[in-house]
């Protein structure tokens, strides 16, 4: 006789980011530390300063869901940080960053390492996810108000 009962359904359980991202590590970090050291050679591009955007943005979504404080204050230092870089380039036409806030977007690119390396892949998937719903949201309203 078969029992009866609840019936789960199983998720398939998404590996951690350790597994997933430690495959391509060497890639996917010198990728990132090269966003931040295009600043630092002075040959930066909007390019670089959209993804450092994305990375930060994507981030500070995450640690917010997670409620990690440590991770959503390195994401507002490096947002004021990408903010004067954004102001400059508005007045100069060039990008850069001073020598503190270079070290900010250092240290931000090894935050960020560091916080995907604990999550898992789901969690990263879910994180891109909402930032493209917001920013689809925001163009959304953007085109309404013109």
């Amino acid at each position: 006789m078969r029992k009866r009962g609840n019936i789960r359904t199983i998720r398939p359980a998404t590996p951690p980011m350790l597994v997933s991202r430690g495959l391509q590590n060497d890639s996917l970090e010198t990728r990132e530390r090269m966003f931040v050291e295009a600043f630092a050679g002075g040959w930066a591009t909007t390019e670089h300063f959209d993804q450092l955007a994305d990375m930060r943005d994507c981030l500070l979504l995450a640690a917010a869901s997670k409620g990690d404080a440590e991770t959503i204050g390195m994401c507002r230092a490096a947002g004021i940080v990408l903010m004067n870089v954004r102001d400059r380039y508005a007045a100069t036409q060039r990008m850069g960053v001073t020598g503190e806030e270079l070290q900010a977007l250092r240290l931000f690119a090894t935050t960020y390492r560091d916080f995907w390396l604990r999550q898992s892949v789901g969690a990263y998937e879910s994180a891109c996810d909402a930032l493209s719903r917001a920013r689809a949201m925001n163009q959304l309203e953007v085109e309404v108000r013109r």
